[in-house]
């Protein structure tokens, strides 16, 4: 993963006129902690709003998010595959915090060129495209928008939500997925939620921010919460399983990043207790917008027993198309049942690649390669592609450390050449102790091809 350390010549100009327009003087001055230089920190450049809130610079300032009609257009066709599967995606984009409180703001904002009704429209757009695209979508900026007087639906100093805006917007997720035909299939039971004790989050954020300010910032606090069972369904202590019953389907599976992989919040057991099914939290932290999706995905517990409801929490500011069209590509293909289509693996002499013809049928870029590895290891393989004159190409996956290992890869046959490659040489880290199996996965029959 590439780390982005940001200098004086990479800041954007309106930052840099922000500052200029920003004494650090006068801006020592008006902090209610001390703080100074929040805006240029190499980590997290971010500005002191009213009433202790923070808020970053190139996310809850920014005023555009990278949600093309190409990332709806793959979520849509995501959705679709699954659907097909007998599951249906809900999608949750966390909204910013700026467009979530806006009146603790602070006015500097506006020299970053931040426009609240336009910051709004921009993301109501994105909701509205993957609506229209039929992606069920759930408003999280409007649920948490309801959050009672006194409670914050995000921390001060942090960027997560607090257990009120997980209350909130599991509470949206729920009325969707209540209102869903199929709802009334499934068995459902009561669960009960009750305070617990106030509690503090650790915040990398604050962490980091404190480091500019005299004063203390304030912690990320919340009341904790914790979700029961009133009919137990084959639960002993009566607690939310997150684990699930190998021998019955899941009515939720929770997909996400930290918002959705933290204790504190609470957010699967508010998602059971107002949809009445059982969640299980497959969430990930420090895996990006796509780790948790890939890890289930691409995992035999999610082929040999497919959830009825898979909720894919995902920040609004993350890119879809950050990685190119693979990992969305990927998520298609395992969630479908066209990998049908069997190739022929030659080993080279010491095991450590394989090599496969791709001469045999004719494949398109709309075709994805997949490689099951047969062993639960493997987090990079690379795939060295050759064209009809010779020339290589080389594509690599490679799965973070937090990633589940399944040993399941898929690449997609585009951007490569008009012809398309004819081999592919496929490696990884050290020796195949187990021979791959490799297939094609295609909309098309044997015979088109």
């Amino acid at each position: 993963m590439i780390r982005f350390e940001p200098h004086l010549a990479s800041i954007p100009c309106s930052t840099v006129l922000a500052i200029a327009l920003i004494s650090p003087d006068s801006a020592y001055a008006e902090s209610n902690f001390g703080c100074s230089g929040l805006e240029i920190d190499n980590e997290i450049p971010s500005l002191e709003g009213k009433d202790g809130v923070f808020f970053r610079i190139n996310t809850d300032i920014r005023m555009n998010h990278p949600f093309s009609d190409h990332s709806v257009a793959y979520v849509a066709e995501l959705s679709r595959t699954l659907a097909a599967q007998g599951t249906t995606l809900v999608y949750v984009p966390i909204p910013t915090k700026s467009v979530t409180m806006p009146d603790h703001l602070p006015p500097e904002a506006a020299l970053y060129g931040f426009d609240l009704d336009l910051a709004i429209a921009v993301h109501d757009d994105v909701l509205n495209r993957l609506n229209a695209a039929g992606v069920m979508t759930v408003d999280a900026r409007e649920a948490m928008l309801k959050t009672s007087d006194g409670e914050l639906p995000f921390f001060k100093a942090d960027f997560h939500w607090s257990a009120a805006g997980a209350r909130e917007t599991a509470r949206a997720i729920a009325d969707v997925i209540t209102a869903h035909p199929t709802y009334e299939e499934l068995e459902t039971t009561a669960f009960e939620t009750m305070p617990l004790e106030v509690d503090i989050a650790f915040s990398g954020m604050r962490r980091d921010l404190q480091e500019h300010c005299l004063d203390t910032l304030p912690e990320a606090e919340t009341m904790t919460y914790q979700t029961m069972q009133v009919e137990s369904l084959d639960l002993a202590g009566g607690d939310l399983d997150l684990f699930g019953d190998e021998d019955s389907s899941i009515p939720i599976a929770l997909l996400g990043t930290s918002f959705s992989d933290s204790e504190i919040n609470n957010f699967p057991g508010f998602l059971a207790q107002y949809s009445s099914l059982e969640v299980v939290d497959y969430a990930l932290t420090g895996g990006n917008q796509f780790g948790a999706m890939i890890s289930y995905l691409t995992s035999t517990e999610f082929h040999e027993n497919p959830p009825r409801f898979l909720v894919w929490e995902n920040p609004i500011y993350t890119n879809l198309a950050q990685y190119g069209d693979q990992p969305m590509r990927e998520l298609i293909a395992a969630a479908g049942p066209n990998c049908t289509i069997p190739l022929a693996p030659q080993m080279n002499a010491d095991d450590t690649a394989f090599r496969v013809d791709l001469t045999s049928l004719a494949f398109g870029p709309e075709d994805t390669l997949f490689v099951d590895l047969n062993q639960s290891a493997g987090t990079r393989v690379e795939f060295s592609f050759v064209s009809d004159e010779g020339l290589t190409r080389r594509k690599i996956i490679e799965r973070g450390e937090r990633l589940t290992r399944t040993g399941r890869f898929y690449m997609p046959l585009s951007g490569l050449w008009p012809n398309g490659a004819v081999t592919v040489d496929i490696s990884t880290l050290g020796e195949f102790y187990t021979e791959p199996s490799v297939f094609i996965c295609t909309t098309k029959t044997k015979e088109e091809i």
